[in-house]
């Protein structure tokens, strides 16, 4: 065997060299032509799991990554899973035409130990618990977002204001009233203040709460809106429940928040226990620009609730969406 199996992440400082077994929303796998997996050095002074892994598949295949699970390692070498998309948008990327198959069609064309790569990534990608997928969440985006230069990077966005506002204002779209807003994985707080700015404009009277699962982002929103504080909670879009059972009119989540599996799961607990009698689940999707994912809507129908609306970003860019479910006002709440 050309490399050893691992758990967890290597060193940083221990790894040169990545290669990558990328796997797109659908569950197939997309490489270079060749057939060959995407490969490169990580330069001086960056961090292979913050930068490399998103800059390389960028360069050489076209591939946004989201989320990485490194899986093998040959000394400096590290081998990965990436969980993400095609990638068209204004950051550097290759312009090819990638070769796209499931894990199992690919190992039958590729060579002896790209097939071995490919196998091994497919298992641990497909084998990641709850617990699993939760734990890489923070460990990417936590040190990530803490890092960022700008209001906009603390919450996990690499525009200015200007394209913030045109990438998420179509939240607001599903604001019909006055009322609270509760925002399911605030990071930094910059949704909470946002979606109170932009309702406000529309003569609407938004109270912002957040929660998020990284105790390192719920620290940085706190420090930054102190007279949110005490609204500002660490929990998990799964099972949080809000101090003394609080309902709020509007509440806001990413489909990202949670495995695929469990998506499900996570809108009824939402409809259940976060949105009050005749309130709105606002569910939002951000796709890699030019990926082939489906919208917010489309996830939602999907999964078997009824879409009361949807809005996407602004600008002609459909990358990101929202949709909304209304909870019936006669709907009994779930205990707390």
């Amino acid at each position: 065997m050309p490399y050893r199996l691992i758990e967890g992440d290597p060193e940083p400082s221990a790894v040169r060299w990545l290669t990558f077994v990328p796997f797109l929303p659908d569950g197939r796998c997309m490489v270079l032509p060749g057939p060959r997996l995407p490969s490169g050095e990580v330069r001086a002074g960056e961090h292979y799991l913050l930068d490399a892994c998103i800059r390389i598949p960028l360069e050489t295949v076209g591939f946004r990554m989201q989320r990485v699970g490194p899986f093998a390692a040959d000394r400096d070498h590290v081998y990965a899973w990436l969980d993400g998309d095609r990638y068209a948008g204004s950051r550097p990327h290759a312009v090819i035409e990638p070769v796209v198959d499931t894990a199992e069609a690919l190992a039958r064309v590729l060579d002896a130990v790209s097939a071995m790569v490919v196998r091994d990534g497919a298992r641990a990608f497909r084998s990641q618990s709850d617990a699993d997928y939760y734990a890489t969440n923070v460990r990417l985006l936590e040190p990530a977002y803490l890092r960022g230069t700008t209001v906009q990077a603390g919450s996990g966005f690499g525009g200015d204001a200007a394209r913030w506002r045109a990438r998420r204002e179509m939240i607001v779209d599903g604001i019909d009233r006055a009322g609270t807003f509760l925002d399911v994985g605030c990071a930094n707080g910059l949704l909470m203040e946002s979606v109170r700015d932009w309702a406000a404009e529309r003569g609407l009277a938004i109270e912002p709460y957040g929660v998020d699962l990284a105790p390192g982002l719920v620290e940085l929103a706190r420090r930054r809106l102190p007279h949110w504080a005490d609204r500002i909670e660490v929990g998990n879009a799964i099972d949080y429940v809000p101090a003394g059972g609080r309902r709020f009119t509007f509440v806001h989540v990413l489909l990202d928040c949670v495995p695929v599996r469990r998506r499900g799961d996570m809108l009824r607990h939402a409809l259940d226990t976060l949105v009050a009698p005749g309130g709105r689940l606002l569910v939002s999707h951000y796709q890699s620009a030019g990926g082939g994912d489906r919208t917010a809507a489309e996830h939602v129908r999907d999964l078997g609730f009824e879409v009361a609306g949807s809005s996407h970003a602004r600008g002609g860019d459909r990358a990101a969406t929202t949709a909304w479910i209304d909870r019936p006002a006669a709907m009994p709440v779930a205990p707390a």
